[in-house]
């Protein structure tokens, strides 16, 4: 073969080629079209009005899947919406009961999606209420925005009695700086502070086991008892969290005076 006839026969390969393609019934020119045509059958069946209610289960199961309650919610909130639409376009009638229904889910899940945020949102807080919050860190934001709106505060102009051995106990102290004086069966010693004082009069609803003395200068906090057990029983995600901090303030307590060789000394 001559090398004008290896070049005319190379120059025709590619038409050869495309011919053997169209006798199969394939144009080379129409590849990314029928490409086209098949993805957007696809899509449109599975956005089609009547197979959309698959798209709201999925969103509802992956929303299941996530402990965190913004995503859970979030993806209930698209599961409805998406049902909206479904309950709204595939009936012959629109579904106005569910349509109804689904959206006051997605209202009451906004709503609570809110009110997650404003809990988890910190706010202004005095150098004094900052330190006790670092303390109180079983508490969120929300939650210690809500026991600070029981407390009063205040610093110690003199010495001033909190709990008598003995005697009931209708508040609970917390004691942010300064020297605290415990006695108790004839003894005496001094406690540091960032502590709770009354946690176990209020705890187990006793009388309080030692006569606590705050020294002057001292700055507290203090809740009346009655009123925080009722915020406590009404949200037990803050009686939780409350008994949780007071817990692990009374094991350090523990932990404290077992390192002091100290005998325990339990201050309620």
């Amino acid at each position: 073969m001559t090398a004008r006839a290896r070049r005319a026969r190379k120059a025709h390969t590619p038409e050869i080629a495309n011919r053997t393609l169209i006798a199969r019934g394939f144009h080379p020119s129409l590849a990314g079209g029928r490409a086209l045509i098949v993805t957007d059958t696809l899509f449109d069946g599975i956005f089609h009005k009547d197979n959309i209610v698959h798209i709201a289960a999925l969103f509802y199961l992956a929303g299941f899947l996530f402990r965190n309650q913004i995503l859970l919610r979030g993806l209930i909130i698209a599961g409805d919406v998406v049902y909206i639409l479904y309950f709204w376009l595939a009936p012959a009638t629109p579904l106005w009961g569910a349509i109804f229904w689904s959206s006051l889910f997605v209202a009451v899940n906004l709503w609570m999606i809110g009110m997650i945020l404003a809990e988890q949102r910190h706010f202004a807080l005095t150098d004094e209420e900052r330190r006790l919050f670092d303390v109180l860190h079983d508490l969120t934001p929300g939650q210690f925005r809500q026991l600070l709106k029981l407390a009063r505060q205040g610093r110690a102009e003199a010495e001033m009695v909190v709990t008598r051995e003995g005697q009931p106990l209708a508040q609970l102290y917390f004691v942010l700086t300064g020297q605290v004086l415990i006695e108790k069966a004839g003894r005496r010693a001094l406690t540091e502070p960032e502590t709770f004082i009354g946690e176990i009069a209020f705890l187990l609803d006793r009388p309080a086991t030692a006569t606590v003395t705050l020294e002057r200068g001292c700055y507290y906090f203090v809740w009346t008892s009655k009123d925080l057990k009722k915020a406590m029983d009404a949200k037990p995600a803050l009686g939780g969290a409350l008994t949780a901090a007071m817990n692990r303030n009374l094991a350090m307590k523990v932990a404290k005076s077992e390192l002091a060789g100290r005998v325990v000394e339990a201050v309620g």
